[in-house]
């Protein structure tokens, strides 16, 4: 491995991301990692599993100095390590559909703004057993590294679909035996009570605004979590988790 190679690590459409757990997810996961920066006061068993993996999924990686590496990372909250990343590959919904059992729950996220509510949003559906993540093509915050340090990587373990219509992908849904869930405060349905059917979509709109318009016609029900009073809405990541647990992990 060289050492102190000097080279352009930002190419066009190539990510970062940083943090031990996050890199060591990323090799482990078959996310196509393209390079490994490491400092060279970069010890522990943790940087040594990582060096493994590498060598495993034959990834090349490189020992900058801390500053550099900070500067590559755009932190110094790298944790010593820093990983440079194709973009994230996207499946098509048809893929996904293909591969499905009979019970099933797919989350589609409408236009939500925060890097960091899609992180945690994507971990959440990853924990329970969520078949894949659709995200509208335009509208949302792009899938990024913050959105994936905000994940802990559990974003690579989930298939996630990049809709360029996602009333339309709504439609298709419904076609293929979905039943479409809004996530809204003032919904009708108690996530706590529905009886959830065999396959089901769970949609979770924007952080201020909610689902929009067209989307909130195609869902079959709007349903809300019960809230204590003097408490108005939880947060976007908070409440999916509630619903997506509410019938047990799938």
């Amino acid at each position: 491995m060289s050492e102190g190679r000097e080279e352009k690590t930002d190419e066009k459409g190539d990510e970062h991301i940083w943090g031990r757990h996050e890199v060591a997810e990323a090799l482990e996961s078959g996310q196509a990692v393209r390079r490994i920066y490491f400092s060279r006061q970069a010890r522990g068993e943790e940087i040594e599993r990582i060096k493994e993996l590498a060598r495993v999924n034959k990834v090349r990686f490189d020992f900058f100095e801390v500053g550099k590496l900070s500067k590559v990372a755009g932190t110094r909250a790298h944790q010593d390590v820093v990983a440079r990343l194709s973009p994230v590959h996207m499946a098509s919904l048809d893929e996904v559909l293909d591969a499905l059992p009979e019970r099933a729950t797919i989350v589609a996220l409408d236009q939500v703004q925060n890097a960091r509510n899609i992180g945690m949003c994507a971990r959440t559906a990853a924990a329970a057993g969520a078949a894949a993540l659709l995200l509208p093509a335009r509208g949302g915050h792009p899938l990024n590294d913050e959105v994936m340090r905000a994940s802990a990587g559990a974003a690579f373990r989930l298939p996630i679909v990049q809709c360029a219509n996602l009333v339309r992908d709504l439609e298709l849904l419904k076609e293929r035996g979905f039943w479409i869930y809004g996530l809204d405060a003032g919904g009708q349905e108690d996530a706590l009570r529905m009886q959830w059917p065999d396959r089901r979509v769970l949609v979770a709109g924007n952080e201020s605004k909610g689902l929009r318009p067209g989307v909130r016609k195609k869902v079959d029900a709007l349903i809300q979590i019960p809230l204590h009073s003097g408490v108005e809405s939880l947060n976007v990541a908070v409440a999916l988790g509630v619903a997506l647990f509410a019938d047990g992990v799938r």
